[in-house]
């Protein structure tokens, strides 16, 4: 999702996401079923992925995640050896954070469960560098490029669930982005391009740095859920999380150096340019809508599939101007023969579990394992602009591209009170983001990424 553009100095505003840009819920539970999780909802993290599923809670609970991500890209263009590269970037840190209570008493014969819950729900950390050599006559110039980005977005999300009938409940949750103690909200990106060139026998150097961050993010938005079982052993799902804009201080500071060092009678340029901005921007984030659903064969199996739908042609920034540019390419969107119509996202998740009960039910079951598994089709939004120097001033189709996914995780209740879960994904795309550079022909990319997370839910 990320451009950078090979060229005269120009840098990327784009925002690339470590993980999948779709919406999902916490947990090592849910992670462990490949985050199949929105007809399923039954623990403390109910909140972030379907808020009606708090009123399957019995007692109150509290819940904390804690997740590893790495992402791993290797990049290619032909004919360019010193351009491959592989590059690897990680974060550690507290994922979630939950306390839900299911109200002791009745509300018009109905039950009813509240719940406060911390979440980090983007992570933005990337790092790539890299080698390029491009000539023509009587010109060579070699660039090396380094681009980081860090940053991420968390939310505060007070929620409530509510009994409509005995097989109907839904649920709301208000998520307040807010910078907190565990999270400040905000991302940056920093680039840097050094050029050794030779024009005519004339050598010079080329220096650019740029560094821009977008800082205390605010704004809200809502999670609307409903679980539906229709018959006994079948749930369905529905959550749809609402478009929403956030405010934010935008900053840059960049530095351009060029030198055409003097040699026989060219007495040599110099030419070295500051520039500094500030201005308030709002950045607006998609609308996405889930289905899932679920089946219970017995007390030990289940199996669950979600399906998800992102509209990306609403995520932008405006400008102090009030241009809006789209944060999947930075195309002006004020501007039809530039701007890209991008196409929705969809994903397709699949899990299953397993419990391990003991074959005699009055058994004292100080220890209950669980086995979860799961696969999963994943698409993150990009132009499909073709790789050329002057991409920028093309369509894109907004084809997305193709990410493939597979899960596994294993669970441990200690004595009705404790449970431990641990889970591990790993999420793969296979040339794509071919307008991830733009500029380098034949340039495509493979991404890996790798997501451990450990959890635990304590009853009282």
């Amino acid at each position: 999702m990320l451009t950078i553009l090979i060229g005269p100095w120009a840098a990327s505003q784009e925002a690339e996401f470590s993980l999948s840009p779709t919406p999902v819920g916490s947990g090592a539970r849910a992670a462990g079923m490949a985050d199949a999780f929105v007809a399923v909802a039954d623990d403390a993290t109910a909140a972030s992925w379907n808020p009606a599923g708090l009123v399957q809670l019995e007692k109150p609970e509290i819940s904390l995640v804690g997740e590893y991500n790495g992402v791993v890209d290797i990049l290619t263009a032909e004919g360019h050896s010193e351009f491959d590269s592989r590059h690897y970037s990680d974060t550690l840190g507290i994922n979630f954070f939950s306390a839900a209570y299911p109200l002791p008493f009745l509300v018009l014969g109905r039950n009813i469960c509240v719940s406060l819950s911390y979440q980090k729900k983007y992570e933005f950390t990337r790092a790539i560098n890299f080698n390029w050599k491009r000539s023509s006559k009587g010109y060579t110039d070699r660039l090396h490029m380094d681009f980081r980005q860090s940053g991420s977005l968390s939310a505060i999300t007070p929620a409530i669930a509510f009994e409509i009938t005995q097989r109907i409940s839904a649920g709301i949750a208000v998520n307040l982005w807010r910078s907190t103690f565990l999270n400040e909200n905000r991302w940056e990106q920093t680039t840097k391009q050094r050029s050794h060139s030779m024009f005519k026998g004339i050598p010079g150097f080329g220096y650019y740095r740029s560094k821009e961050y977008y800082e205390d993010f605010s704004g809200e938005n809502v999670t609307l859920g409903v679980l539906w079982n229709p018959i006994d052993k079948w749930s369905i799902g529905l959550r749809y999380d609402s478009s929403f804009k956030g405010n934010v201080n935008y900053h840059v500071k960049d530095v351009t150096n060029q030198i055409m060092f003097s040699t026989g009678t060219f007495p040599g340029v110099s030419n070295i340019i500051h520039g500094r901005k500030h201005e308030h921007r709002h950045v607006t984030f998609p609308a996405s809508f889930a289905l899932g659903t679920a089946y219970r064969f017995n007390d030990r199996f289940m199996l669950s599939m979600d399906i998800t739908r992102t509209d990306w042609n609403r995520f932008y920034v405006s400008d102090g101007q009030g241009r809006k540019f789209s944060l999947v390419d930075f195309s002006n969107m004020g501007i039809p023969w530039k701007r890209t119509h991008f196409k929705p996202t969809y994903t397709v998740r699949l899990g299953g579990e397993y419990v391990f009960l003991p074959k005699e039910p009055q058994e004292i079951m100080d220890q209950l394992w669980s086995l979860r598994g799961g696969l999963f089709y994943d698409q993150e939004p990009a132009t499909g602009k073709n790789n050329k120097r002057h991409a920028r001033m093309q369509h894109g189709t907004g084809k997305p591209d193709s990410f493939f996914g597979a899960t596994l995780g294993v669970g441990l209740l200690l004595k009705q009170r404790v449970n431990i879960d641990l889970a591990y994904q790993a999420r793969f795309g296979l040339g794509v983001n071919r307008d991830f550079i733009r500029g380098v022909k034949g340039f495509k990319e493979d991404v890996y990424q790798h997501r451990l997370l450990l959890s635990t839910v304590i009853y009282f």
